[in-house]
């Protein structure tokens, strides 16, 4: 093996100091194969702790307070006006993330002003600063909160073109008119389209789309990955962006009520298009489930993309 390869944490175990000797040192009882099988059926355990909740010391949900705070915790206290929640364990950014976050609440951008959380499958805009208060046993947080976003009845969500299933192309219909698609019959495409355009990737409004490429970069290969989609599906169901192409207000899913779960169905894009499984409620319709490929772009392409937003920047 390259040193590379030795240091490489597929390359690992954790142990402690006695049974790491042990291994070492009784190569018939414990050979690579059984040590790997070890791995992964721990690994596996902790992803379904991680999924379920079933860790207390990692706590139930999985919470964002805005787009650089993320954490493992609780929802403890709901009501009309506010949300309070417990911190365990930071995923993403840290106790001083969250302080600054409060500290410059009045500086930030609308469209990151929010609380969301996986287990309940919804957020909230937020009203005004979280407060944040040290406990024996660690943090909680006070989130004022607006009520939540309305969404609207999908089969009211209006028209598009339609994309051909298997090209993803414009396509004539049997009148030889371009397709589109309505309503229901759009609301997949709808999905499709959101869920595929990442952040960064829009010249005109860089801080809309996605985080999956970011997400993905960050976190594949852990049990994280399928969570932080998750949590990124919520943001995109409850909190609303000022949509200039209309006019209004509005949420990109603005049809979901909640989101259910997402599910990876592959671990590796194939043509930058990655397998998943996403389970919504819909407004007017109930649960509904759908397997569905979403665009997934390389780095080299979001780079090219990044450079094209600094030049867009330049020339306003």
């Amino acid at each position: 093996m390259t040193s590379d390869e030795r240091s490489s944490i597929d390359n690992a175990i954790w142990l402690c100091a006695d049974h790491a000797a042990l291994i070492d040192r009784d190569e018939v009882s414990y050979p690579i194969e059984t040590l790997r099988t070890m791995k992964v059926r721990h690994e596996a355990a902790c992803a379904k702790a991680l999924r379920t909740g079933a860790n207390p010391d990692l706590g139930a949900d999985l919470l964002a307070v805005g787009p650089d705070v993320v954490f493992a915790g609780d929802v403890t206290d709901i009501s009309a006006a506010s949300w309070t929640l417990r911190l365990r364990h930071f995923v993403v950014g840290d106790i001083n993330a969250l302080i600054s976050f409060v500290d410059e609440f009045g500086q930030a951008a609308p469209q990151d002003k929010y609380v969301l959380s996986n287990a309940i499958g919804d957020g909230r805009v937020l009203s005004n600063a979280p407060r944040l208060s040290k406990h024996d046993d660690g943090y909680s947080l006070l989130c004022p909160v607006a009520p939540g976003f309305p969404r609207v009845d999908v089969q009211r969500l209006g028209s598009g073109l339609a994309l051909h299933p298997e090209t993803h192309d414009l396509y004539l219909d049997s009148k030889g008119s371009i397709a589109r698609l309505s309503g229901l019959d759009y609301f997949p495409q709808k999905v499709q389209s959101v869920l595929s355009m990442q952040r960064d990737e829009n010249v005109f409004a860089p801080s809309a789309g996605m985080r999956f490429f970011e997400y993905y970069q960050t976190f594949k290969g852990t049990p994280w990955l399928a969570l932080m989609m998750k949590l990124d599906l919520v943001r995109q169901a409850a909190i609303p962006r000022d949509d200039s192409s209309m006019g209004v207000k509005r949420t990109p899913l603005h049809c979901v009520t909640r989101v259910r779960g997402v599910e990876l169905l592959a671990e590796e894009p194939t043509s930058n298009r990655l397998s998943v499984r996403v389970d919504f409620d819909v407004q007017g319709l109930g649960q509904w489930q759908r397997e569905m490929f979403i665009y997934l772009p390389t780095r080299e392409q979001m780079d090219a993309r990044a450079r094209l937003v600094e030049e867009m920047k330049h020339l306003r």
